[in-house]
């Protein structure tokens, strides 16, 4: 399959399925990937949730915002000086928490 779900808008558009629908789209190849950033019924996702580990998911933190050029080329500007003194980036992933 060459479909990438990307879901930013509503967590209950997948029915009565839901969390399962997605994943069995994945395993089955109906899918290559799933991006989601909205959940339902409950967010945050529960850390129970196979979501959270499944190879083909990407989750990120209900944060799709409208971005503006000027603030994205700010954040840029003073991320690239940071990477090059070396420096931590800022707003960096934790990939621990998943988000």
């Amino acid at each position: 399959a060459v479909t990438v779900l990307i879901n930013v808008g509503r967590g209950d558009v997948f029915g009565d399925g839901g969390e399962d629908d997605v994943i069995a789209a994945l395993d089955a190849g109906h899918l290559r990937h799933a991006v989601l950033d909205v959940f339902a019924p409950l967010e945050p996702l529960p850390a129970t949730s196979r979501l959270w580990d499944h190879p083909k998911v990407t989750l990120t933190p209900h944060n799709s915002a409208q971005s503006f050029p000027r603030d994205v080329a700010r954040v840029f500007a003073a991320n690239l000086g940071r990477f090059r003194a070396g420096a931590p980036l800022a707003h960096g992933v934790d990939w621990k928490r998943g988000y």
